[in-house]
């Protein structure tokens, strides 16, 4: 397989625009979406047929059942290990909904959880009187360091932990190993918000051994928006409630989620059909080939100053950059630099403030070559940035 532009026909993208940009919404191929439109219209052909044996639990075996089962093999699961949901953001309030959590219990989370992760907790600790623990990483970061810092702060009133496989903002892979063999010790669960796993790093959810794993298909396996998995062990599925109660709700989990209500479940049934795109690119010259950009972009970005966050080997398919700068970033100094790639540039990539600093993060793919990256380090090293130190 040739990765690069010549892949891009595969993808409905603007062939005008560098886009570095693929963790934030993913890019859906065209022969997933041809798919997805042929299961759309077998459900407007007959929708009491569709929803009756491709979707309801009721009837027995269905349709989206084993398409959860193909998923869930490729994950090192089974079917029944395995719920669909809309995306990460829904399966991980399902969680909280389900857990009970009283005055002085703590749901632990880190300064690169995921802004809605970070506003549910809040919410849901608004409810129960528990209160969010939040572990901070420094940054440039460190693997070892990261694991010491959530060992530190972990103690008996932590009841949940909701723990990064890849973090959004900093791209950062963690070492879950370490830290959810540090969490079973002091008898916490552990909730693993794997948005950004599923066809970015390897995954045996088996060997992973969390309570729970949700992660989106809809960005690094190329399945339609609004497609993603909620895994829980055998022990934690009991507890595991949809956020929508309907006719199924006495059959616990995962054919509890599976039919709440008349929705368009196309994304889901559509999930086979982008696994198979997956394996065809070839998952591990994929891997090779983004691990190769990745590289390639830290070299062509470092004569401007700009330096990883972390140690290389603790990024997959993203990676994020600090950008130098004379004074501490803004909030709004993102969106500037966005704005100025976008109308000045057509690249798409991911500017961010964390804390007082400015970064970027860049996603490359197998659509993505080394002229796009080129383009990016030639863009910012004319247009420059908010307070930047040149």
């Amino acid at each position: 397989m040739t990765f690069g532009r010549t892949l891009r026909p595969l993808w409905g993208l603007a062939d005008d625009v560098v886009f570095l940009n693929h963790g934030s919404f993913g890019a859906c191929p065209r022969e997933v979406l041809k798919a997805q439109d042929v299961i759309r219209a077998r459900m407007e052909a007959q929708p009491d047929l569709f929803f009756g044996n491709e979707i309801s639990p009721g009837e027995g075996p269905t349709t989206l059942r084993a398409a959860a089962s193909e998923i869930a093999h490729f994950v090192g699961a089974q079917g029944e290990d395995i719920a669909f949901v809309e995306n990460a953001t829904a399966g991980i309030q399902a969680v909280l909904r389900s857990l009970s959590f009283a005055p002085g219990d703590q749901i632990l989370l880190t300064d690169h959880t995921y802004n809605a992760m970070r506003l549910m907790v809040e919410a849901r600790c608004a409810e129960t009187g528990a209160t969010p623990l939040t572990v901070t990483f420094a940054l440039p970061a460190t693997s070892a360091d990261i694991a010491a810092r959530i060992e530190a702060a972990l103690n008996p009133r932590v009841k949940l932990a909701i723990i990064d496989h890849i973090t959004s903002p900093s791209a950062l892979v963690l070492p879950l190993p370490r830290i959810i063999g540090a969490l079973r010790k002091n008898g916490t669960r552990v909730l693993i918000d794997g948005a950004h796993g599923i066809g970015q790093v390897p995954l045996d959810l088996t060997v992973l051994a969390p309570d729970w794993y949700v992660t989106n298909l809809h960005k690094w396996l190329f399945a339609p928006k609004g497609c993603a998995i909620l895994y829980a062990s055998k022990e934690a599925a009991a507890l595991t409630q949809p956020n929508v109660v309907s006719h199924f709700i006495g059959l616990g989990f995962p054919q509890a989620f599976d039919y709440t209500g008349t929705r368009d479940n196309t994304a889901w049934l559509a999930a086979p059909a982008a696994l198979a795109f997956f394996k065809k690119l070839g998952e591990d010259a994929l891997r090779a080939y983004q691990a190769r950009l990745i590289d390639l972009c830290t070299d062509m970005l470092a004569p401007l100053g700009i330096t990883p966050v972390a140690e290389r080997g603790m990024c997959a398919a993203m990676r994020t950059f600090l950008l130098p700068q004379r004074r501490a970033a803004k909030t709004e100094d993102a969106a500037t630099l966005d704005r100025a790639l976008w109308d000045q540039e057509r690249i798409q990539a991911r500017p961010l403030v964390h804390g007082d600093k400015l970064m970027m993060r860049v996603s490359t793919q197998a659509y993505v070559d080394e002229d796009d990256l080129k383009r990016l380090a030639d863009a910012l090293a004319r247009l420059g940035w908010p307070g930047w130190a040149r």
